[in-house]
């Protein structure tokens, strides 16, 4: 989990974008910003192709305008904007007014600001991580991000197979649970974290 995008580089791709025309720039942005933003996405929509259409849209409009734009935060916040009006206003046209209505009065009070890039939803399950009791992390950081099988697990910490498969289990558990809506993401990128 080493080559992680910083959220500084983010607006550096986006310049290089609309000054460059840069595609590969564009590429990387759309990587970088896709998922989380068709999770968020799922707040409004349940349908997992519509909101994937939603983003991609986003995306789209974003390329297709990019002479024009006139960002006054960040590309981040620029994108989430984006792709919550999109699903209001596929909301509004599909006739699904009570959900729209519902999310108009709600987002009032809403924080955006639940849409992560990778780098932050990595600090994120480290965070989690560091919650655990220790032998527990251990142990999960040596199956899950070094490889080592529970034999070797056992004899390096000299506890039981038992012992280290059961540690390993109840350190997932806890992950599922701080990590919520999240996991899905992580898991799409590091699907060996949980497995």
């Amino acid at each position: 989990m080493s080559s992680i995008p910083h959220t500084q580089d983010t607006e550096f791709l986006l310049w290089n974008t609309v000054v460059n025309d840069d595609e590969k720039a564009f590429e990387n942005l759309f990587c970088l910003f896709y998922p989380a933003l068709s999770i968020y996405a799922r707040r409004y929509i349940e349908d997992q192709a519509i909101r994937e259409d939603i983003v991609q849209d986003v995306f789209v409009i974003l390329w297709e305008s990019r002479k024009k734009l006139a960002i006054k935060t960040s590309i981040r916040n620029y994108l989430i904007l984006s792709v919550r009006n999109h699903c209001l206003n596929y909301l509004k046209k599909e006739g699904l007014s009570r959900q729209y209505q519902e999310f108009i009065s709600t987002e009032e009070n809403s924080d955006d600001n639940d849409v992560y890039l990778l780098s932050e939803l990595y600090n994120l399950f480290e965070k989690a991580l560091n919650k655990l009791p220790e032998t527990y992390r251990i142990v999960f950081e040596m199956h899950r991000l070094e490889g080592k099988s529970y034999e070797e697990i056992a004899n390096e910490l000299n506890i039981s197979v038992r012992t280290a498969k059961r540690y390993k289990s109840q350190v997932i558990e806890v992950l599922k649970v701080e990590l919520k809506d999240y996991l899905p993401l992580i898991l799409l990128f590091y699907p060996s974290i949980i497995n």
